[in-house]
């Protein structure tokens, strides 16, 4: 059994408030370094190649530790990991902020990154000690509180970057201070009774697959799917994560035992979690784009025109919280989370050069409430399923699944749009007989209205025919976009079910109740001997 050290609870919304604060961290930190990267690159000279590398180095680092520091929590002590998190993102943020040059801002966004990986993946696994009775309740209040906590910080890191870069980067070590100071007190301590020999090998390996992968899939949408830029980090990411399973199948002390997902309904989450991380990265992205691009929104527009969206997720992870307390089944949740995010992309894909605000507010409300209906029903799952002495890591791989379905999601979407929409530009320009010594002077003009630019040197009205034009091609490959994606969250909407559908013939037939896992994947409470359910 896990080892209670701080002794009794004390105040357990405060908590859950507290635990919340720390998860901020990682909705704040991704705000502040997309605005402020680019004052940032301008000042440290960095090359194009150099900022797109600087802005993705924390992500990377949080994936390569993010199950390092579960596994760290769980030997010794996920609230004293999770505290050490904290100060290593106040550090790394404060390197960012006063970094003189481009390697040591890198230095500072790497050194983010752990710290974040440790805050954020053990306050999620912190709440199975302070609500344990009530995870549902717990996982809801935790995922509704970050999600309005981003609302008011991405302002606020918006406003700090207007008065410079070094500013900006700040706002992520000021959150983190506050939440520090808040988790110091009334936060039980908890950890694993009997750990065995520390598993490098599988941590090594899983820490290089998700980098490899993660990163490959980043680089999709700049260099295709068939480049060197794509092909080497996937392939070797899915080669370390084959060894990282072989290796956690065999050793006798896994740092992450994947024979816990023989267990239907976690199986069926990690298909979960791929559906509405995908979704949201298209609908941040993609919608985002065709905002800019086609209705000419400036990016103050596109935040408040996303913000019905952040306030469904809110209101969506505390009915689940309530709907999951009061019996209601898993497998129902997911089924009407699954169908709403479906029909809201397949929404999306009838979209016009004219479609009024209204079109897309509704799909996005509906859509960010059915995706904290899915992800709150996940989440209790990554809480409660695992060992005991697994919570800290268990709970982390949440973070990895949803680093790597968003990043997915991104490639998927953005190859789909821009290849629809590369096609159809150079057909619209085959019909119109241009030569293609003169295509350049066209996709010229286009480049110069997307970016806002200076176009007092052409025709107006025959700017107005190109951009009319390259509108409506935009549109259509959205569209396509759209429902293509669809198919992809049906996809593994179907898995899911199939899994959760297993998982209630199990509880008929008896095999199958609620409560921790062994180290096998069977559940502890039928395995005769609870014990084997905390050793490593």
């Amino acid at each position: 059994m896990a080892t209670q050290v701080a002794g009794q609870r004390k105040g357990t919304t405060a908590a859950l408030v507290a635990l919340t604060a720390a998860s901020c961290l990682q909705v704040v930190d991704p705000t502040a370094n997309n605005i402020a990267i680019v004052g940032a690159s301008v000042d440290l000279g960095m090359t194009s190649s150099g900022r797109a590398f600087a802005a993705s180095v924390g992500t990377l680092a949080l994936a390569a530790f993010i199950l390092t520091t579960g596994a760290l929590g769980d030997r010794l002590g996920r609230r004293r990991i999770m505290l050490l998190g904290l100060l290593t993102a106040i550090a790394g943020g404060v390197i960012t902020a006063i970094a003189p040059t481009t390697a040591i801002f890198m230095l500072g966004r790497g050194v983010t990154g752990i710290g974040i990986a440790a805050s954020f993946g053990l306050s999620f696994a912190l709440l199975r000690e302070v609500l344990p009775d009530a995870i549902p309740k717990a996982v809801a209040f935790w995922l509704a509180g970050q999600t309005a906590a981003a609302l008011v910080l991405g302002v606020v890191a918006g406003w700090m970057a207007g008065f410079g870069w070094r500013l900006g980067y700040l706002t992520m070590p000021i959150v983190a201070v506050l939440a520090f100071l808040m988790c110091m007190r009334g936060l039980p301590e908890a950890k694993a009774d009997k750990v065995g020999a520390f598993d490098y090998v599988g941590l090594g390996s899983v820490a290089v697959a998700l980098i490899g992968l993660i990163y490959g899939l980043s680089n999709a949408a700049s260099y295709g799917w068939g480049s060197a830029q794509v092909l080497v980090p996937v392939v070797i990411g899915l080669v370390f994560m084959a060894l990282f399973i072989w290796w956690e199948n065999r050793t006798a002390a896994p740092a992450f035992p994947v024979k816990l997902f023989k267990d239907p309904e976690l199986a069926g989450s990690v298909a979960v979690g791929f559906s509405f991380n995908m979704w949201q990265a298209v609908v941040m992205i993609q919608l985002s784009m065709l905002w800019q691009y086609v209705y000419q929104y400036t990016p103050l527009q596109v935040s408040l025109g996303q913000l019905p969206m952040s306030l469904a997720m809110v209101v969506g992870a505390m009915v689940a919280g309530r709907l999951l307390s009061k019996g209601i089944p898993a497998s129902a949740n997911l089924i009407v989370g699954h169908v709403l995010l479906i029909g809201t992309m397949v929404m999306f894909g009838f979209s016009t050069t004219t479609s009024p605000y209204i079109f897309f507010a509704i799909p996005m409300v509906v859509g960010g409430f059915s995706r904290m209906l899915n992800e709150t029903t996940m989440g209790q799952f990554f809480v409660a399923k695992p060992p005991p002495a697994l919570t800290g890591a268990m709970a982390s791989s949440k973070t990895a699944i949803g680093q790597t379905s968003f990043a997915l999601g991104t490639a998927l979407s953005s190859t789909f749009l821009f290849g629809q929409y590369g096609n159809g530009i150079a057909q619209a320009l085959a019909d119109a007989n241009v030569e293609p010594s003169q295509q350049g002077y066209y996709t010229g003009m286009i480049q110069q209205y997307v970016s806002g630019g200076d176009l007092s040197d052409y025709d107006p009205a025959l700017v107005q025919q190109v951009v009319d034009r390259a509108s409506d091609v935009f549109v259509s490959s959205f569209n396509g976009t759209m429902f293509i994606i669809a198919g992809f969250l049906a996809f593994f909407a179907v898995i899911s079910t199939l899994f959760f559908m297993k998982a209630n013939r199990d509880r008929k037939a008896g095999r199958l109740v609620d409560g921790p896992l062994t180290l096998d994947g069977t559940p502890a409470a039928l395995a005769g001997n609870a014990g084997t359910a905390t050793t490593e």
